[in-house]
């Protein structure tokens, strides 16, 4: 699976994160914000406090070798649990992924699927 593949089935079907999972995305997301921050700093303490940075072992063993791995190795189970309630938008002309699930217009070649 790619990286595109694996963000839109993170975006679009991340209710099926389990717990470990959703700690985890919840840390990704919070270091992006925090944008490289010090630990000692206020915002860094302050997303610790309230939970956003994690210090769960199993949370942070699915991050640790990148969040590219993460996103994939996610989607990966995500796809073959719910795969019938997985619906992968690709274009009708060049079979690429649409942006999102409910797209009709492709980014990648411009066609439109209209209805």
């Amino acid at each position: 699976m790619n990286i595109e593949t694996a963000r839109y089935i993170s975006n679009y079907y991340h209710r099926f994160f389990n717990d470990k999972e959703n700690i985890a995305h919840r840390h990704i997301d919070s270091l992006f914000k925090l944008n490289g921050e010090p630990e000692s700093s206020s915002r860094y303490k302050i997303y610790k406090r309230k939970g956003w940075i994690t210090t769960d072992k199993e949370a942070l063993e699915l991050i640790k070798n990148g969040e590219t791995e993460f996103f994939i190795n996610t989607a990966n189970r995500i796809l073959k649990e719910y795969k019938s309630e997985i619906f992968l938008n690709n274009c009708p002309n060049c079979k690429k992924l649409a942006r999102t699930p409910k797209a009709r217009q492709c980014r990648h070649c411009g066609n439109k699927w209209f209805e």
